[in-house]
């Protein structure tokens, strides 16, 4: 000890500072866009699964009642971590509070963080918020194709139940909740990705996870987030399925937790559904909202729109006008980067077609193997 203390004083040895604690932010995990949807609802429990996308400690979840006509109180919610079906594993189902309070009101025209659970989630886990809807609700807040399966109950609060008896129903929407964050290293970025169908994950199995998200959720193992904006029929410019791209795009991507990098996939439907007779009015959308982008601090990449030729709605004009757009995406340099999902999935042979191992069948929605062929074409270097 005598000569351990001689030489500290001597400048031989040196005390060593502790090691700095990595900093750390909220960070989206889990996202949904939301709409009204056609449905009533109340008077029971609904139990949602959700996939993390990033692990973090001090879970909270987002419910939201954008749509609703007044204000809603809804009670009793829980998150735990899924077992099988509506079955949730033993000891994992929490109560979720609300500035200290076990229910929420939420205005009209609002969404309201929960408080933070003191629990580490991992990635790829799935969880399970349940609900107590009192009360019966025909303007409900959620997301029409959730491509998952929802457990509705019996009229009465099961939501701290284990097991799933009480769970008679199943429907595939996911009812008021619209977002779940996590706390993560400030070196965890969330990936937001909008558009339509393509990106909502048209063409996949119930409960598969096979959305072009998924796929590029597997290949970052960790180091970003992805959040899925999309929402199927949904369009750039005009408001007919939910609000438009346009629209929304504050909303539903810069407001995220931790967002850093927006994928911007949309203006297909407005091609096949509208009139345009040239690509300008789309174009004009993409600089406002990359200049809008650009003054929150966020980059945008753009992708380019893939073929769609025996659909339809395929005419000559509106090829056109796809082509335009793809090359302005390409070449105009006003994107942070591209996502050339065009090139990654069309025939080679024939370009204005998608190749047949990536079409579901219907000439524009992809199969499993074309979702994950656009999640692959990504470049990670241009999205972290």
């Amino acid at each position: 000890m005598i000569v351990l203390v001689s030489m500290l004083v001597a400048g031989l040895l040196t005390a060593q500072p502790a090691a700095a604690a990595p900093k750390a932010h909220l960070v989206g995990t889990w996202s949904a866009a939301v709409d009204r949807l056609p449905t009533a609802i109340g008077g029971q429990t609904v139990r949602m699964i959700v996939r993390l996308s990033v692990g973090g400690q001090g879970l909270r979840i987002r419910l939201s009642n954008v749509y609703g006509s007044g204000a809603i109180v809804l009670r009793s919610i829980h998150a735990g971590l899924q077992a099988y079906g509506a079955e949730i594993e033993t000891g994992t189902n929490r109560p979720v509070l609300f500035n200290g309070r076990n229910y929420v009101r939420i205005p009209a025209g609002k969404a309201v963080w929960s408080d933070p659970l003191p629990s580490k989630y991992v990635r790829g886990s799935d969880l399970v918020v349940s609900v107590f809807v009192p009360g019966n609700h025909s303007r409900v807040t959620g997301h029409e194709r959730a491509y998952a399966t929802t457990f509705l109950s019996d009229p009465g609060d099961h939501a701290a139940n284990d097991d799933g008896w009480k769970f008679s129903y199943t429907s595939t929407q996911w009812y008021f909740l619209d977002r779940v964050a996590v706390t993560a290293p400030t070196t965890v970025p969330a990936v937001v990705a909008i558009g339509d169908s393509l990106t909502d994950g048209a063409g996949q199995p119930t409960d598969s996870n096979r959305r072009w998200t998924d796929f590029l959720n597997q290949r970052l193992r960790g180091k970003a987030s992805v959040l899925n904006m999309g929402i199927a029929g949904n369009r750039l410019l005009q408001p007919v399925t939910g609000a438009s791209v346009y629209q929304r795009f504050g909303r539903d991507t810069l407001s995220q937790p931790g967002v850093r990098t927006v994928v911007l996939y949309s203006g297909i439907n407005d091609i096949t559904k509208g009139a345009y007779t040239s690509a300008a009015p789309l174009i004009y959308a993409y600089k406002k909202l990359i200049r809008y982008a650009h003054r929150h601090k966020v980059r945008v990449v753009g992708a380019t729109l893939t073929p769609f030729y025996g659909y339809p709605a395929w005419t000559e004009d509106r090829e056109a006008v796809r082509q335009q757009v793809n090359k302005w995406i390409r070449t105009s340099e006003a994107f942070d980067a591209v996502a050339d999902f065009d090139a990654a999935v069309r025939d080679l042979t024939y370009p204005d077609q998608l190749h047949a191992s990536y079409d579901s069948g219907d000439h524009i929605h992809l199969s499993d193997a074309g979702r994950r062929k656009l999640a692959y074409s990504l470049r990670l270097s241009e999205i972290l």
